[in-house]
């Protein structure tokens, strides 16, 4: 019998962390390199070897540079747009090659520990929002021989949610803070739970501080960077009251914090931790009552769109038919519904902000539909977004089975909200 695995993947810039759920501490794990058991960071390299004609990765390839012939391959995240092509062994790659093919190996070199081993489900954690790399994450389903649904994209800020909410509910009793010290520097995340309103409200409040701190500014002068951190720290906590801080990225890796951390664990505990986004993705993976937070609560990010999309019925009660529903990345929300239309040629759209209620209505209608009984046309409605308030209705001419075939009209209505 194969090993059933729901697997959370952080893809960073400079190395990829992996983790796989627990089903016995029912909880993430980190997964280690294999050549060295005490750390989790895979650095983002390729090696291929003219000795064995055989590609490595991470750790792997760090070794096998100094022990074997060929080439190795780094960069590939800073050159994911480059058209450039790199030649090894007589063929020509492209970043984009190279990059999934860096990303696959990754997953691969901890599947292989297995004798039988099947993804159930694979979230992918990323920095931010990026065309390109959301494209080709797209199609890894196909590399990976399975389900298109079984692979899913998300970012470091909804895996560090993730992560949070499925902490003990003690730690999250009030507002908490997140910050990521990364290799471009501080961003600082404060996220308010607000369970006294209705719709209840997890609102994230981002404050960047990339110009005040980043590594190349302070070079060895961590004293320096203590005091501008204790100072950022303090200020941050005057602003609400905070149950818990959480920090993470390769700027809190070493031990500098003296000062800082004096200011932090002030009436509240503080994790430090290299793994939070990619457990937070392994949690994503598994969902079901990991997800509950999300159901319990209205998330409110600068990636989520926060109105509800749908139609209008034109009945007495005036009914509402939501296609997507407010409270999740625009990126990862996508809806569709079929009406029959009766005895009309329009459809009402209703634009209807989560939190408030607030409506916005807009009627389209359908010219150019051949003359057709009643009740015998058929549509399909779909919603897709741009960005978190930017994207379109999409209306599509079904027909009604071999009667009435599709004339392939397609009407399109922009929005932004």
């Amino acid at each position: 019998m194969a090993d059933i695995f729901y697997i959370g993947m952080d893809l960073c810039s400079d190395f990829t962390q992996l983790s796989y759920y627990n089903d016995i501490k029912r909880e993430p794990e980190s997964v280690s390199q294999l050549n060295n058991k005490e750390t989790y960071l895979m650095p983002n390299i390729l090696f291929y070897s003219t000795d064995t004609e055989h590609w490595y990765v991470g750790g792997e390839a760090s070794e096998a540079r100094f022990n074997e012939n060929g080439t190795v391959v780094d960069g590939i995240f800073e050159n994911i747009g480059s058209d450039e092509k790199i030649v090894i062994e007589e063929r020509e790659y492209t970043y984009q090659e190279l990059f999934m093919m860096m990303v696959k190996l990754h997953i691969d070199s901890f599947l292989y520990r297995y004798e039988a081993a099947e993804i159930k489900k694979l979230v992918i954690s990323v920095d931010d929002f990026n065309v390109q790399i959301f494209q080709l994450l797209s199609r890894l389903y196909k590399d990976m021989g399975i389900p298109k649904d079984a692979i899913e994209i998300t970012s470091h800020l909804d895996s560090g949610l993730f992560y949070i909410f499925n902490q003990p509910t003690e730690l999250w009793n009030n507002s908490v803070a997140l910050y990521d010290y990364s290799a471009d520097g501080l961003n600082y995340y404060r996220i308010d739970i607000q369970k006294n309103k209705d719709p209840k409200t997890i609102t994230v409040v981002h404050e960047d501080y990339t110009e005040q701190m980043s590594l190349s500014k302070y070079g060895n002068d961590t004293y320096q960077m203590d005091i501008d951190f204790a100072r950022i720290g303090e200020y941050e906590s005057k602003k609400a009251y905070i149950s818990a801080v959480f920090l993470t990225g390769v700027g809190f890796s070493n031990k500098w914090m003296k000062k800082s951390t004096n200011v932090l664990c002030q009436g509240r505990r503080v994790f430090v931790g290299q793994n939070i986004y990619t457990k937070g993705a392994c949690y994503r993976a598994v969902g079901g009552e990991y997800m509950s937070f999300y159901e319990d609560y209205f998330v409110e990010t600068k990636e989520n769109i926060l109105s509800d999309i749908g139609i209008a019925l034109g009945d007495e009660k005036d009914t509402f038919v939501p296609i997507v529903t407010g409270g999740k990345q625009w990126y990862n929300t996508h809806g569709e519904v079929s009406v029959i239309l009766d005895d009309t040629d329009v459809i009402t759209i209703v634009y209807k902000n989560h939190k408030t209620g607030e409506e916005k209505r807009e009627t389209v209608r359908i010219h150019g539909l051949p003359k057709r009984p009643n009740k015998t046309t058929k549509l399909s409605v779909e919603v897709e977004f741009d960005s978190p308030h930017e994207g379109a209705v999409i209306i599509r001419d079904l027909g009604f089975g071999k009667l009435f075939p599709t004339t392939n009209k397609i009407y399109r209505k922009e929005f932004d909200i």
